[in-house]
């Protein structure tokens, strides 16, 4: 299992469009999780398929990144990714 990290558009859709885009490529979404600030935010996900999901992703022309399963992934790494601070995220509570 791969796990990606994309950062979507701030406009209507755009999530649709990434799931489409795997939806159509007969990839299922085995895991998912989001965070959001504003207009700044980030989505880790998994798949059944890590080759397919890239050239998904590709197709689509959305920037994202791999980690490893191993590796210890926290909100900070989200945070890292997105480019919100501790400050951002806490600033809601």
């Amino acid at each position: 299992m791969v796990w990606f990290t994309v950062q979507l558009d701030d406009k209507p859709g755009s999530l649709a469009r990434m799931a489409a885009a795997l939806g159509e490529r007969g990839i299922n979404i085995t895991a998912i999780v989001g965070i959001a600030e504003d207009t700044e935010g980030a989505l880790m996900l998994s798949t059944n398929d890590a080759t397919g999901t890239r050239a998904a992703f590709d197709g689509l022309k959305l920037a994202f990144e791999e980690h490893d399963p191993e590796e210890s992934l926290t909100l900070d790494d989200m945070s890292r990714a997105t480019g919100l601070t501790d400050r951002d995220m806490s600033a809601g509570s």
